[in-house]
């Protein structure tokens, strides 16, 4: 029996590790969240004639340098040269990946004004403007941007000279609101959801509060790990985690949301990654002897300006930018407790196997430190 027992580990173990490599190679290659901008205002709209809208587009030069090839001497500085010398592969891009229509009749574009360069959240961003010949009023949007590169790629859609509310899509099909869609109801539904999804593929946040969570099922006796008996303590230490890290980043978020606060985007996401770096080496090495509740806090404070990101840019009034900053910060809640349901029933499962100590916690902790490390050198650097 204990032969039979020590091949199954054996094989687990090797199965372990493959699983692993996988996980990493995956989590190295996250790319952080990015937005896009599109906004259209309607041109001319004479029922005689084609509608035309004129119309402008934003995309951060770090995704667009995904797509297409714009550091020619591949020495990592991207000048303005570099950029308008791709300016026909940019526009091809454009006009192919961007497709907006009406009862799926396409628009055309009919013609681009010369490329510029923008400044959003200390990232610099591609400015484009083209017009759009449409037979009909445009209600969807066919949008490919970083299809199947960067599923935490967003575009914010606002529509001058409508009572269509500002939108939240992802890539691929969307249809355009409409003037029913309008108001409070639209702007609490869409950002609700937008913040379960950036929570939910946000595999920087969702590292960081599993490397939060993975001891929440141990005690420390005298340097070793010892597995809780009662699954209550258990329960009521992942409770405090999350309540502090929710307090914690619903204070940043809020500030930088409202703009009272404002730091560059590249070096939040830069901590952020250093953030989780530490808190899964003090799993491995405890060096402050505080509970992991505190550590949540104080690091998620950080995390909020990153959440802050999406919401920081939007052409709101007042008065939606606090409804959607609630809807979205409700959205996030929502989002990480699926996670923990999901995390947290599993660590109590198996909180007294050794593959929970060392396949999960000790491996889980070194490879959350690995990854945290190669996320803040692609990040600040």
């Amino acid at each position: 029996m204990s032969i039979l027992c020590r091949l199954i580990w054996h094989h687990t173990y090797r199965y372990l590790t493959v699983l692993l490599l996988m996980l990493t190679c995956t989590l190295a290659q996250a790319h952080e969240s990015s937005t896009a901008y599109l906004n259209l205002a309607l041109e001319d709209a004479d029922s005689t004639t084609d509608i035309i809208y004129d119309a402008t587009y934003e995309l951060s030069l770090r995704d667009l340098a995904l797509l297409i090839d714009i550091d020619a001497n591949s020495d990592n500085q991207v000048s303005w040269v570099e950029v308008t010398s791709q300016t026909p592969l940019i526009e091809q891009l454009i006009t192919s990946k961007v497709t907006l229509a009406h009862a799926a009749q396409a628009c055309q574009v009919a013609r681009f004004a010369p490329l510029a360069v923008n400044t959003r959240g200390g990232f610099n961003y591609l400015y484009t403007r083209f017009s759009l010949s449409c037979d009909q009023p445009i209600d969807s949007l066919d949008y490919q941007i970083l299809a199947g590169i960067d599923a935490n790629h967003r575009l914010i859609l606002t529509q001058a000279n409508t009572d269509t509310p500002l939108q939240v899509l992802t890539v691929g099909q969307n249809p355009l609101g409409t003037e029913a869609d309008s108001g409070w109801m639209a702007i609490t539904t869409n950002f609700l959801k937008s913040g379960i999804h950036h929570l939910l593929i946000g595999l920087d946040h969702l590292l960081f509060l599993f490397v939060l969570l993975i001891p929440a099922v141990y005690i420390r006796k005298q340097k070793q790990l010892v597995a809780v008996s009662n699954p209550k303590a258990a329960l009521i230490e992942v409770f405090w985690i999350a309540t502090s890290f929710t307090l914690a980043h619903s204070i940043t978020l809020s500030l930088a949301a409202l703009q009272i606060v404002s730091i560059p985007a590249r070096f939040i996401e830069s901590v952020i990654a250093l953030s989780i770096a530490f808190a899964a080496l003090n799993n491995l090495v405890p060096m402050l002897r505080v509970r992991a509740v505190y550590l949540a806090f104080f690091f998620g404070l950080i995390h909020g300006f990153g959440f802050a990101n999406v919401l920081v840019d939007l052409p709101l009034d007042t008065s939606a930018r606090v409804l959607a900053l609630l809807s979205f910060n409700i959205g996030i809640e929502l989002g990480q407790l699926v996670f923990i349901a999901v995390v947290f029933p599993i660590a109590l499962l198996l909180r007294h196997t050794q593959f929970y100590k060392w396949g999960v916690f000790y491996i889980g902790s070194l490879i959350g430190i690995l990854v945290a490390l190669w996320w803040f050198f692609e990040r600040a650097f």
